[in-house]
């Protein structure tokens, strides 16, 4: 299963009027997220020395404010990372990369190891960067291109 790394800022919580709000259909977001990738949270609210419930303590009230159930973040998984996110990142295996704001050192270690097709620029000013289920669609959709693509070029070496 292709693994999904998350982000929580600029991802699953964005800037709207009155401050921070969670995004537009989040539970149907997470979800397709849910069912279809392996998840993992790749924020700063999840390090080595903090675990997954930094994650649930982040978005746990913003859950509440749109009556979500917490549940719903049951099964993500933790990663372990210190500096640069890209720490936590298995570039061995299949993988889409959520995330806002990458820092210009792990822009190029993707480049570095040739994924940075992997990584899924979120902006919430931009209609065509937003994260909705339809995006994510087409996201895995490649996602699985990618990987067929790279079999088939192992299976030929």
């Amino acid at each position: 299963m292709i693994r999904a790394y998350i982000d929580i800022d600029g991802v699953l919580i964005r800037s709207g009027k009155a401050g921070p709000e969670l995004i537009p259909r989040f539970p149907r977001i997470m979800k397709y997220l849910m069912k279809n990738f392996d998840c993992f949270w790749l924020t700063t609210h999840v390090r080595s020395e903090v675990g997954s419930g930094g994650a649930v303590r982040k978005l746990a009230p913003y859950l509440k404010k749109s009556h979500v159930d917490l549940r719903i973040l049951d099964g993500i998984k933790s990663t372990d990372w210190r500096t640069l996110k890209t720490e936590a990142i298995e570039f061995d295996q299949p993988f889409v990369w959520l995330d806002d704001n990458l820092l210009t050192a792990e822009r190029q270690i993707c480049e570095d190891k040739k994924c940075l097709d992997s990584v899924v620029a979120i902006d919430w000013e931009k209609r065509a960067s937003r994260l909705t289920v339809r995006r994510l669609k087409r996201i895995r959709r490649e996602a699985m291109i990618r990987l067929r693509s790279r079999s088939s070029r192992g299976a030929r070496s």
